[in-house]
């Protein structure tokens, strides 16, 4: 299995710069066939927290005091509360929503979803030592492979967090990618762009 993961993680450059020569519209499917998907269930949902204004202190975490942070702007608030009436009209089953410790994650799911459980290992990688980030993707790659459940997992983020995992070089706060374990490895069904409606 973790070579499974070495190869993924070692193939990163060339895929992005792969991928940078295909446009979105092309290498992904229409949102309705990744709504289908998700309807399915035992998807993994990759989401980028919803809009925040970008501003010097970005970085800063302040565990329990979420006025120290950058956190969610009016716009974001209503992005998250638009992406989960999104999942309720099409009858998707969430079950787990695990966030970065970050509060614009943590509200994001919140917001969404109605609840969120904050995981270290899901922290942007400019913030912790790159060993770690490295060990922080490969058990979120493992919790990839291991998510078996009728309902859909959801992991909200940060850009780079996803951009490593599903090889695409730009992600727009409130997108999410759509991912279906397979058992040795996972499959990207599309990519939900909320962040520019």
């Amino acid at each position: 299995m973790l070579s499974v993961l070495n190869s993924r993680i070692a193939m990163l450059p060339l895929c992005l710069a792969g991928l940078l020569a295909i446009s979105a519209g092309q290498a992904f499917g229409d949102d309705e066939q990744v709504w289908a998907a998700l309807k399915r269930g035992g998807m993994v949902v990759l989401l980028r927290h919803t809009h925040v204004d970008m501003r010097e202190g970005i970085a800063h975490l302040a565990p329990g005091n979420c006025a120290e942070e950058v956190n969610l702007s009016a716009r974001g608030v209503e992005q998250a509360k638009r992406i989960g009436e999104a999942f309720r009209a099409h009858g998707i089953a969430v079950g787990e929503v695990w966030t970065s410790a970050y509060c614009r994650c943590i509200d994001t799911g919140k917001l969404a979803f109605g609840r969120a459980t904050p995981v270290q290992y899901l922290m942007p990688p400019g913030v912790i030592s790159e060993p770690q980030a490295k060990l922080n993707q490969e058990r979120v790659l493992q919790d990839i492979l291991d998510h078996r459940s009728s309902s859909n997992l959801v992991m909200i983020t940060h850009d780079l967090n996803i951009s490593n995992i599903v090889l695409e070089p730009s992600i727009a706060m409130g997108d999410f990618f759509v991912l279906q374990p397979n058992g040795t490895d996972f499959d990207v069904i599309g990519k939900i762009r909320m962040g520019d409606r």
